[in-house]
């Protein structure tokens, strides 16, 4: 017979909880965006992140993201295709570029809102708040997880 699990592990583990919330909430996203033409939730969210810090190198998008480089790669690489961001030289390093959006991708991001904003609604229909009371725990959460990856 197995020893119980630690009191704190009945419930599951803080980060398991963050896991199991980031995919239902991906997957209400994703159900939302595929009526607006944007193919994933990686690719909005790393569309808007584009927008909100373009123009961006990609190793600056890697840490504003979080993915892992060949994830990151592949999703540019998808929003190129589409038209949706844009490369050009950096002029201060021959070596690197710039990532910025297009007009095709503000127009997508513009589709994207709405239903970014309805599952928005949805969660704080069922929490009786708004989302906006949990943005001050969220960042210092990303930016200590941040931190500690990069030790």
């Amino acid at each position: 017979m197995r020893d119980p699990a630690p009191d704190r592990y009945r419930r599951g583990s803080v980060l398991l909880e963050l896991s199991r919330t980031t995919a239902i909430l991906t997957r209400l996203f994703e159900r939302e965006l595929a009526r607006t033409g944007v193919r994933s939730p990686v690719q909005g969210a790393l569309l808007a992140l584009v927008h909100i810090h373009g123009p961006i190198t990609p190793s600056a998008l890697e840490r504003e993201s979080g993915l892992a480089g060949s994830t990151l790669r592949e999703n540019v690489q998808a929003l190129l295709d589409a038209g949706l961001v844009r490369r050009f030289p950096n002029p201060d390093d021959g070596r690197s570029h710039f990532l910025d959006s297009t007009r095709k991708g503000e127009a997508a991001l513009d589709r994207q809102v709405p239903a970014m904003r309805a599952v928005e609604e949805a969660v704080e229909r069922e929490l009786g708040r708004s989302l906006e009371t949990y943005r001050l725990p969220v960042e210092r959460l990303r930016d200590a997880a941040q931190a500690a990856g990069d030790r």
